[in-house]
This record gives C-alpha cells, sequence and structure tokens, in this order.
C-alpha cells in the first residue's frame, strides 16, 4: 500500500510538473498550406523601431520570407495594421514581396486584440482556416491579446516567435512563456517553413528552400 501511495504522488507530481512547464500539450495535427493562414499583426514603421528584444536584423529576414510564402506559395495571408496616421504604413519589406495583401490590408483603429475589430474578425472568417501562423508587435501587447482573441474564437494558433519583438527581452520571454500555458505552439520562422513543407524536395518545397536561403541563410551574419 506504502508503494502504491509513493508511486501515486510521484505520479502526480510528474504531471503537476509537466502542465507548468507545457509538457502535455499534444501535438497538433500538421500546419500545412491547405489547412493554415498567415497573420502579420501591426508589423509598421513606427513599431519596427520597438524592437529591442531580439536582433532586429533576424526579424526583418523572417518578415520577408513569410511574406513571400503567403505572396509566391499562395499561402493565405492577411496583414492589419493600426492606427497608420500615428504608426504609419507597413514596414516596407512586406510591402514589396506581399503588394496585394498589402492592398487589402486592414486597418484598425485602437484596438489591441485585433478580432474586437469586425473588419478583422470577417476577414480572418472568410479565410476558413482554423490554423492561424500569427506573429506581429509588440509581442506583449497585440500579438499576445490577438492570438487570446484566436484562441477564443476557436482558433489553433502557432506563434512565430522571431519575426515578433518588443522594448525589452523579459516582455518577450514573459509573453512566450504565457501563451505556451495557453496551448498555443511557440515556434521560430524556420521550424514555420519546414512545418509548411515537410519535404523540401517536392517542387513546393524547393520553392520554399530556395525563399529561405535567399531571405534568411544567405543574410546571416550580415
Amino acid at each position: 500500500m506504502k508503494v502504491f501511495k509513493t508511486t501515486l504522488l510521484i505520479v502526480v507530481a510528474t504531471m503537476i510538473t509537466a502542465v507548468s512547464f507545457g509538457q502535455l500539450t499534444k501535438v497538433p495535427t500538421q500546419f500545412t498550406p491547405q489547412n493554415s493562414a498567415i497573420l502579420l499583426v501591426d508589423h509598421q514603421t513606427m513599431t519596427m523601431n520597438w524592437i529591442y528584444s531580439q536582433d532586429k536584423k533576424n526579424v526583418e529576414n523572417n518578415l520577408r520570407m513569410l511574406a513571400r510564402i503567403g505572396a509566391e506559395q499562395k499561402v493565405p495571408m492577411l496583414i492589419t495594421t493600426t492606427m497608420e496616421e500615428q504608426v504609419g504604413p507597413t514596414w516596407e519589406g512586406i510591402q514589396k514581396f506581399a503588394p496585394t495583401q498589402y492592398g487589402n490590408r486592414i486597418k484598425r483603429g485602437g484596438t489591441i486584440n485585433c478580432f474586437i475589430d469586425p473588419k478583422f474578425n470577417a476577414a480572418v472568417k472568410a479565410l476558413d482556416k482554423k490554423k492561424l501562423i500569427i506573429c506581429g508587435l509588440t509581442t506583449d501587447i497585440c500579438l499576445l491579446h490577438t492570438v487570446q482573441g484566436a484562441l477564443r474564437n476557436g482558433y489553433e494558433v502557432m506563434v512565430v516567435a522571431d519575426a515578433c519583438g518588443s522594448m525589452n527581452k523579459l516582455a518577450d520571454d514573459l509573453s512566450f512563456d504565457y501563451l505556451r500555458q495557453l496551448g498555443v505552439y511557440v515556434v521560430s520562422a524556420n521550424a514555420v517553413l519546414s512545418e509548411l513543407y515537410t519535404d523540401f524536395g517536392s517542387p513546393e518545397g524547393q520553392k520554399a528552400m530556395k525563399i529561405n536561403l535567399e531571405e534568411v541563410v544567405s543574410k546571416l551574419g550580415k
């Protein structure tokens, strides 16, 4: 009996520890170009200058890659901005590689959670995808609250951590930890790419790899 109780206590303690560190979150069904959509949230002239939590150049490279994946690989992609008259337009790197999506962007007022905006909410619903790949600025404000909004609306979310950013590293760390506790998958841009395209030998995988080489790998250390 004592052995049973001891074993039970160990199991319970292990489960509590696992939950605390997000280890019991189930592995998701694959995010694919067919069942997923990319949301780029508030990557604007002013907010890009607020990135002090990680390497800004790396964030820019990843955003170019994601913009090209959406535009060239035809993965559904929605761009949104907030208070453009004050915060400025979408960052030029996204505009350049995803001009159609930029032209169709959802301009919001001051809503922090994008899903509060009826036009944004309707635009996401129109994409007809239940898996959302989201990145945004800043991590601890519009990204965090928009992801919460997505979860409340029944979406499964993958956050691209190195296409986000905050004014300090702690803000990023705390935000990503909190999102993991909500069941969000927090990964890198390269992880997203290899999730969407699991075979780099396929025609689509070859195109995706080429985009990655041009926008990320070739710029390493520069």
